[in-house]
């Protein structure tokens, strides 16, 4: 049996590896970029090695789907193909203070720190039940503990809350019962997490997972965002609302339509209007982005987050109560 999985694991490589190369070449003739996107995570970006993770999404039609995760140099300019994976629900994410990053992808979550001899990621699989799917991951800011959305695939919408801690390479499975939304660190010893109508708010003590309370949301809301002064931001329907106050409008539902960090809340509303909040729900400035800008990471400071506006990597950040937007790089032009 085991052989068998050794011979499927070379085979899929193989696959994969043809398809990498193929993928390469359609990027740098494709004009429009069809065939390809690009995905940042809210902890996609390292500033302590000044280092992103991206992951870029290929369709070739009836050939196959393939997903590829890079790493970009912000300070060498160094663009890095890290593997590639077939489709699936996914997510990933930098640990604080380290040259490492936790992947979840299907029933597998993976570990990869980096090694100094040769610059590249060793993967080290995490002990986790195969019976569950792995979704949304988030670091608390000290990088200890490890916050994951898991999928009981026996059991229908059976989401629960999952907590790995680095230091003793340890996963476990709680049985606080979650929605699939992102996981929101409210500081080192306590998260907040969407289930239905409510956020459910759950501290650790003594290392194990406490709910301490729940804060009632509306109904019919689609993401979570976090909550700020017993506030839930969250995204119905089209409005990004803060309680039952309306920061703004969307000119369509999307995922990555807000993103937040200790001080600010970033929302990039339609191609023509990025604007960011205090955690008051009060406007600090608006601009116009002349582009579609699909928020993704949060950056060094309160004050800077991460985006892409088709194939370009952005900085947004506010300096001065002015919100700018400044070009990282150009990603199609490393394929």
């Amino acid at each position: 049996m085991c052989r068998r999985i050794g011979i499927f694991r070379h085979i899929f490589g193989v696959s994969m590896l043809l398809l990498f190369v193929v993928f390469g070449a359609s990027c740098r003739d494709s004009k429009t970029h069809e065939s390809c996107f690009y995905r940042l995570s809210r902890g996609g970006y390292s500033p302590s090695t000044n280092t992103f993770l991206l992951a870029i999404h290929a369709d070739f039609g009836k050939l196959q789907k393939v997903i590829i995760l890079v790493t970009y140099n912000e300070e060498k300019r160094l663009l890095k193909h890290l593997f590639p994976m077939s489709p699936g629900p996914f997510d990933f994410a930098w640990a604080p203070g380290q040259a490492a990053f936790v992947m979840t992808h299907g029933n597998r979550m993976t570990l990869f720190r980096k090694d100094i001899s040769d610059l590249s990621y060793r993967g080290t699989a995490i002990r986790c039940p195969v019976d569950f799917s792995y979704t949304f991951c988030s670091w608390n800011p000290k990088g200890e503990w490890l916050a994951v959305n898991c999928f009981d695939l026996r059991k229908p919408s059976g989401h629960r809350l999952g907590l790995y801690k680095l230091k003793e390479e340890k996963f476990v499975i709680s049985d606080i019962v979650i929605d699939h939304r992102p996981l929101v660190w409210k500081n080192d010893a306590a998260l907040y997490a969407s289930n239905g109508d409510s956020v459910v708010e759950v501290k650790l003590e003594s290392g194990a997972p406490k709910l301490v309370r729940t804060i009632p949301i509306e109904k019919g809301v689609s993401f979570f965002y976090g909550i700020f002064d017993d506030q839930a931001l969250v995204q119905k329907n089209k409005k990004i609302k803060l309680g039952t106050k309306t920061l703004v409008e969307l000119d369509q539902a999307r995922r990555y339509g807000a993103i937040t960090t200790k001080t600010t809340i970033f929302v990039s509303a339609s191609s023509t209007n990025l604007v960011v909040f205090d955690h008051k729900g009060r406007e600090i400035d608006r601009t116009n982005p002349k582009s579609a800008i699909h928020l993704g990471s949060i950056g060094k400071d309160p004050n800077t987050v991460y985006g892409l506006s088709d194939s370009s990597l952005l900085r947004i950040c506010v300096e001065d109560g002015d919100l700018n937007i400044q070009e990282v790089c150009e990603l199609a032009i490393f394929k």
